[in-house]
């Protein structure tokens, strides 16, 4: 099925038109994100900021459907959103796991939230690796409690000369890498 904006009129056409896609914000995809818990992980800041939750909905737990253009503009994705009050957390769930399937995603990739006119796209960009340049160039920001000076940024940089003195270690559930000084 092909997605379509025939339902607008006219003068909504050339506005929507007119707009540029903004990025939102982008989501470095960690192992439970694509594991078997079937939920997208939605940083608090942008949840709070770009999907917000009346109280109700909130409260009851039930969260709320929201529609995301694929970023191809030819398939409508619809997730539940949600707050999760024992863990603090606003998430996608229900429509997240046939997201993943079908992108054929995996810990590392980077999911990205845009708006153009009054419509949300996402989209999807896989890791990059073998090709000398870049490994990953990701920003991305995970709230990680009170009393974190970093408010919990995150930022992986990595080309493939500093892999070559690297050592792995695990944040956050992700495999990285670690550079190691060079012996003298």
């Amino acid at each position: 099925m092909a997605f379509t904006d025939s339902s607008l009129t006219m003068s909504d056409q050339r506005y929507y038109y007119s707009c540029e896609r903004v990025r939102m914000f982008e989501k470095l995809l960690t192992p439970s994100d694509v594991g078997k818990l079937n939920r997208l992980v939605i940083p608090k800041q942008h949840a709070e900021k770009y999907f917000p939750l009346d109280v109700e909905a909130a409260e009851g737990g039930r969260g709320r459907v929201i529609s995301l253009v694929d970023e191809s503009g030819d398939k409508l994705w619809q997730f539940r959103y949600s707050h999760w009050a024992s863990s603090q957390s606003y998430v996608l769930t229900r429509g997240w796991s046939r997201f993943v399937k079908e992108k054929k995603l995996d810990a590392g990739d980077v999911v990205q939230f845009e708006r153009r006119g009054g419509r949300l796209y996402i989209g999807c960009r896989r890791r990059t690796v073998g090709d000398g340049s870049l490994l990953a160039a990701v920003h991305d920001t995970y709230h990680a409690g009170d009393g974190d000076p970093t408010n919990g940024e995150v930022e992986i940089e990595e080309t493939m000369s500093e892999r070559e003195n690297s050592h792995r270690f695990r944040l956050f559930g992700v495999n990285l890498l670690e550079n190691w000084p060079e012996a003298e």
